[in-house]
């Protein structure tokens, strides 16, 4: 197929002749090769050709402008103290021989003349301020942009009027000429996530560039620079690099549509496995956070069900960049004929009221048909796990549900409410499960209501409709757990 007949079939797209190499932003410097956020692993980005190096600033407690990325020095520097509350003397004695926290203006001064640009990441806005005015009174010849949090965007601006501003951007809507008014920024920078062909278009119409974070895989990043991004952040430049530079050579490939089935869906369990796993450890861990309402005072959403929607979407357009997906905050991303259907806390209610019972759901379908879905329980452990054809497992073993018929007396049938209010019929519903001796259980998960069957907790269960984001991998469970009976 000719670069032209390609264009063709894909009107989506932009055109190939138009692929231009995208530049390429070192995040934290070089990661994968020396300390992040180091005075080596500026130098090793510098060195390997980065056109931007991207490092993270806070400020010590006497206004020192360093380089880290958390709050505290634990992380990368054994000290749980926070940084605002060390003074700079401190701070400097950490780590050993070159790889030490830096100042801000070492680094100006390091890549003063070099061909790399320096972005600067922040997210307190007094931080900001500190860094602003660090840059303000440096002499370096070094081109600086800024990025984070838009409260840390507007105190740069305070300090210097017409910094160079990258716009944060966590929406799959794209961006309005309303969204600009405040920062008047120069690029769109969303995570890989985010990132759409209506994205990409509705930036460039609006003057902006279009910036991406954080792709450290070839085929991402390749399909990002079809897309038209204009830069790439990554932990990975060196390897990032090599694949930009051999597609632009011989001739930007077009995704990989013709895998099978087969192939598709084995690369997507393993991948939906380690992704449960994730949410599992980052659930039971990380705060709630900040609780606000959707459609109405009982339809909650946390931070946290935000959190993992990002990554279990940064982590499936890393892999399968092309695919559609749905997800319950974030909404619908065009894709081919595959989508994944993602909802990241089922149970959000009880997850804010501390009650130890929610799930993860991750579906993926191919033309409608379900191939593989998993569901997380973050308070037991679990990963329930089907396969189209393959069956259900948890744990390892394999769920056979056997379907003869048994009586109700003394069972278990699950249901959920229709979000904070009974379903029409419920009240009878309840009636004559009781005349039969059977107990209904209303939990606050319909996920993993329905996952425990497949798993043979409880003889059934039942919500008021279907929806693939809260119920596909579970009615997927049930289904193989049955026909692998």
């Amino acid at each position: 197929m000719t670069t032209t007949d390609a264009t063709r079939s894909r009107p989506a797209e932009p055109s190939l002749p138009s692929v231009r190499m995208p530049r390429l932003v070192a995040h934290r410097g070089a990661p994968r090769v020396r300390r992040e956020n180091t005075l080596p692993a500026v130098a090793v980005a510098e060195a390997l050709g980065a056109d931007v190096i991207e490092v993270d600033v806070r400020r010590t407690a006497d206004g020192v402008a360093v380089l880290l990325h958390d709050e505290t020095l634990g992380r990368m520097w054994g000290d749980a103290r926070r940084v605002a509350d060390v003074p700079w003397c401190d701070v400097a004695r950490l780590g050993n021989g070159l790889d030490r926290i830096p100042r801000l203006d070492a680094v100006l001064e390091r890549l003063d003349g070099c061909g790399s640009s320096l972005l600067i990441d922040l997210t307190d806005a007094e931080d900001a301020r500190v860094a602003a005015r660090t840059v303000a009174s440096s002499s370096a010849a070094v081109a600086v942009a800024w990025c984070g949090a838009q409260e840390a965007m507007a105190a740069v601006r305070e300090v210097l009027p017409d910094a160079d501003v990258w716009l944060a951007w966590e929406s799959l809507d794209p961006p309005t000429p309303d969204d600009l008014v405040a920062l008047g920024p120069s690029t769109l920078n969303l995570d890989v996530a985010f990132l759409t062909p209506r994205t990409i278009e509705a930036a460039h119409g609006l003057g902006l560039q279009v910036a991406v974070w954080t792709v450290d895989a070839p085929e991402p990043a390749i399909w990002a620079a079809r897309l038209g991004a204009d830069s790439i952040t990554t932990n990975d430049l060196a390897a990032l690099r090599a694949a930009l530079a051999a597609a632009e050579r011989d001739g930007w490939p077009e995704p990989d549509h013709e895998a099978t089935e087969a192939e598709v869906a084995s690369r997507a369990q393993a991948l939906a496995h380690r992704i449960a796993h994730e949410v599992i450890a980052y659930t039971r861990e990380h705060p709630v956070g900040s609780v606000t309402t959707k459609a109405h005072e009982a339809d909650l959403v946390t931070d946290v069900d935000r959190l993992v929607e990002q990554h279990v979407r940064g982590r499936v357009r890393a892999a399968f960049p092309t695919h559609g997906f749905s997800g319950e905050e974030y909404g619908h991303a065009p894709g081919d004929k595959h989508r994944w259907y993602l909802d990241p806390v089922d149970g959000t209610t009880n997850l804010a009221n501390g009650v130890p019972w929610t799930s993860t759901s991750l579906c993926l379908t191919r033309s409608g048909r379900p191939l593989v879905g998993v569901v997380a329980d973050p308070w037991r452990g679990e990963v329930f796990e089907a396969r189209r054809g393959r069956g259900a497992v948890i744990r390892d073993r394999q769920l056979r549900l056997d379907d003869t018929p048994r009586s109700l007396a003394g069972a278990v049938v699950g249901t959920e409410l229709d979000g904070h209010l009974p379903w029409p019929g419920f009240g009878a519903f309840l009636d004559a499960l009781a005349a039969r001796s059977c107990t209904l259980r209303v939990q606050g998960s319909g996920t993993l209501t329905i996952a425990q069957v497949a798993a043979g907790r409880g003889i059934g269960g039942c919500v008021s409709a279907f929806d693939p984001i809260d119920h596909g991998a579970a009615v997927l469970l049930v289904h193989e757990a049955v026909a692998s009976s």
